[in-house]
């Protein structure tokens, strides 16, 4: 579906198109059908086997092993990697634009906190930005040795734990985005680290209770674990709008499956809760924080409804008096991106936006009776915007952006090391996914996706209900994304599914047990 165009391209005649797609469908389903079933039955009944001779320290080494990977990245984009967003943050910290938490107000505060830090060593702006760059790579690699302290205990064998640390640790875009002053790479760490904390959490509060006391030094645990996921909680709810909701979304699942141990862990989450409002609430009204407006939060609809009219579909006077209500629809063709909403944002923006966020059911009407009487089109409107997400062969850079733009905070990319070595030696790594195909499916976040999926699959499949909701943090991000995304080619978006990929890739296979 999301490429029937090119299948059919060649034909015009209806029967013949349907004919082909028809062909196309039944192949495909019978391939990947027999081949999710051969999978299947040969995974149902594998474990990993139990290490019993663990790498001394390997958590240690894989916290050193990363920065010393990400280093090069660090020096050759110092002091980090922004882009306007980034830039937008620094001018709210130095006070030159109004806060405003259309970009996290946390995390700018965060970036204030340590860049104010930096002030106290040096006067130059651009010294004091790496102290934040330094303390988000310290952060990352943080989360990378707890998840390797957590499969170790798992009794994890030595190879899948090396290999997990070579995924952090060698591919490229791991260090680009170490190194980039964006909100998502914290969330994505926070995320690693949520799901990590509930693991451990799972180990300490198994549902058979007479399993609960194998656990040495289990207050010092609980203690750990509960700190790490009562900090990742309160960062998945600042550091992103849709890490916020999709909080929200678990909250009841998380509090239903810990129901057994509901004296520990429901004050945990309502810590989370409770933190997360005062901060989204009365802190941010307290230091007058602007809000995002409306129009942000509906990129899908907005493309959907802007798509009928592209394609010059009929709508009824009252629905155009609706439309030009809210924008011009003079350039909207020329305007109008299949997979990019902030044209169309920008374009209600540029119009009436207050009337659009003051008649909220007039434009739910129209956008639900254009639906119902367009069907397809709001399919594929829908289908270009989040493509990127769920279809593999979906071509977009992953990692290629460098320095830091022309800007007037008197921050400036200054490179420690150079040269057409260093830069060749760059542009190749970032390249390697297109030279090796299976090594490409780590830069796609179609292909992703579909693991993520196979990963919860072969949990049912192996019975092991305990362990489902430790995809649902996850599952939650991806279903926001794939409700709201302004962008349908956005890696950043999905890369707390990236960052957390190797240990969906063994939750099915790990025995909960083993402590």
């Amino acid at each position: 579906m999301a490429k029937h165009g090119d299948i059919t391209a060649a034909l015009e005649n209806r029967f013949f198109q349907a004919i082909v797609l028809l062909a196309c469908c039944v192949g495909l389903f019978s391939l990947f059908y027999y081949s999710l079933l051969l999978l299947f039955a040969n995974l149902a009944d594998y474990t990993l086997a139990k290490e019993y001779a663990p790498v001394a320290f390997l958590p240690l080494i894989g916290f050193f092993a990363c920065l010393l990977f990400w280093l090069p990245y660090f020096l050759y984009e110092y002091p980090g990697i922004m882009t306007p967003d980034s830039i937008n943050q620094l001018e709210q910290v130095l006070g030159m634009a109004p806060y405003s938490n259309h970009h996290p107000w946390a995390h700018t505060m965060l970036l204030k906190l340590f860049y104010s830090l930096g002030r106290l060593f040096t006067e130059d702006v651009t010294a004091a930005l790496s102290f934040f760059t330094l303390f988000q790579m310290c952060f990352l690699a943080l989360c990378i040795a707890w998840l390797l302290a957590t499969l170790q205990r798992l009794q994890v064998g030595n190879l899948p734990c090396l290999l997990v640390l070579a995924f952090y640790a060698l591919i490229p875009y791991h260090g680009v985005f170490a190194v980039t002053l964006w909100k998502d790479i914290l969330f994505s760490g926070s995320v690693l680290l949520f799901t990590t904390a509930l693991l451990r959490l799972l180990l300490i509060f198994p549902k058979n209770r007479h399993s609960m006391n194998r656990e040495r030094n289990r207050t010092a645990s609980l203690v750990i674990s509960g700190a790490a996921y009562l900090l990742s909680g309160i960062m998945i709810c600042l550091f992103r709008s849709n890490g916020w909701y999709a909080f929200l979304f678990s909250l009841p699942f998380l509090l239903y499956t810990f129901r057994h141990c509901w004296k520990a862990m429901l004050p945990l989450h309502l810590a989370v809760l409770a933190a997360a409002l005062l901060i989204r609430g009365p802190v941010m009204n307290a230091c007058q924080v602007a809000r995002p407006d409306f129009v942000e939060s509906v990129s899908i609809p907005l493309q959907q409804v802007a798509r009928v009219i592209c394609e010059d579909k009929g709508l009824t006077p009252d629905e155009w008096d609706s439309v030009h209500k809210v924008i011009d629809t003079t350039y909207i063709k020329e305007l109008y991106s299949p997979g990019f909403a902030d044209n169309m944002k920008e374009l209600v923006r540029a119009g009436n936006p207050e009337y659009l966020a003051s008649h909220k059911d007039e434009y739910f009407r129209l956008w639900l009776t254009l639906g119902l009487r367009y069907p397809g089109t709001y399919l594929q409107a829908y289908i270009d915007q989040t493509i990127g997400y769920w279809y593999p062969d979906t071509e977009y850079d992953v990692g290629n952006i460098d320095g830091i733009p022309a800007n007037q905070t008197g921050a400036a990319s200054r490179p420690i090391i150079g040269g057409p070595f260093v830069v060749k030696t760059k542009e190749i790594l970032l390249k390697l996914s297109d030279m090796l195909p299976l090594y490409g499916l780590f830069t796609s976040m179609g292909a992703m996706f579909w693991l993520f999926l196979c990963c919860i699959a072969i949990t049912i499949i192996k019975e092991k209900p305990e362990r489902y909701i430790l995809f649902l943090p996850g599952a939650a991000i991806l279903l926001t994304l794939l409700i709201a995304t302004p962008v349908s080619t956005e890696f950043r978006y999905a890369y707390s599914l990236a960052y957390t990929l190797p240990l969906y890739l063994l939750i099915p296979f790990c025995e909960l047990d083993r402590i």
